[in-house]
């Protein structure tokens, strides 16, 4: 059987396949959190790299479990 697809359906098909490949802010801020906790500084080292205090309150918390998950697995 032949079937034909339409360009919306060939569309649909190619943002559903392409791949993930930009990280959150949490991922990020987890990402400087691992460097600081390895180099042995402070959190406070993050508003050096550029992260304000707002956007430090607001995802601090899951950027730290995602952290923690990361360097778990990677010493374990």
């Amino acid at each position: 059987m032949i079937r034909f697809i339409t360009p919306s359906e060939i569309a649909a098909a190619k943002i559903a396949a392409a791949p993930r490949c930009v990280r959150t802010t949490e991922q990020r801020l987890a990402d400087d959190m691992r460097d600081l906790a390895f180099a042995g500084a402070s959190v406070e080292s993050l508003k050096l790299r550029g992260w304000t205090e707002p956007t430090l309150a607001r995802l601090a918390p899951e950027a730290a479990r995602i952290a923690r998950r990361q360097s778990v697995r990677q010493v374990a």
